[in-house]
């Protein structure tokens, strides 16, 4: 697995804990990356579009039978097949956070 702090980001034990896969959340979440499995075949090419562990993704919409699902990264938007989803973990976060990182971020 690829943790955010591997990439100098703030993941901390308790958010591993409360970790769940991509399409486990229904659309319209906010969530943020906490980790990425290396098994997974596209895991550079993901990496490359910025589907990275910090990373703040809003689940947009899918397709029919849950594959695949459109998500929204800073910008850009992204298309993720369910099994690719599986294997990218991630925490909901509340609007309240994501204006915040992007006040101290812009």
């Amino acid at each position: 697995m690829q943790y955010a702090s591997d990439f100098g980001g703030d993941s901390t034990v308790s958010e591993r804990v409360k970790a769940v896969p991509l399409d486990s959340l229904p659309i319209g979440s906010r969530c943020r990356v906490v980790a990425m499995d290396e098994t997974s075949d596209n895991l550079l090419r993901l990496m490359e579009m910025g589907l990275i562990p910090g990373a703040t993704v809003v689940i947009e919409r899918t397709a029919p039978f849950r594959s695949p699902y459109s998500l929204r990264l800073t910008g850009c938007t992204l298309a993720l097949r369910r099994d690719d989803a599986h294997r990218v973990l991630v925490v909901p976060v509340s609007d309240e956070k994501i204006n915040n990182d992007l006040v101290k971020n812009p």
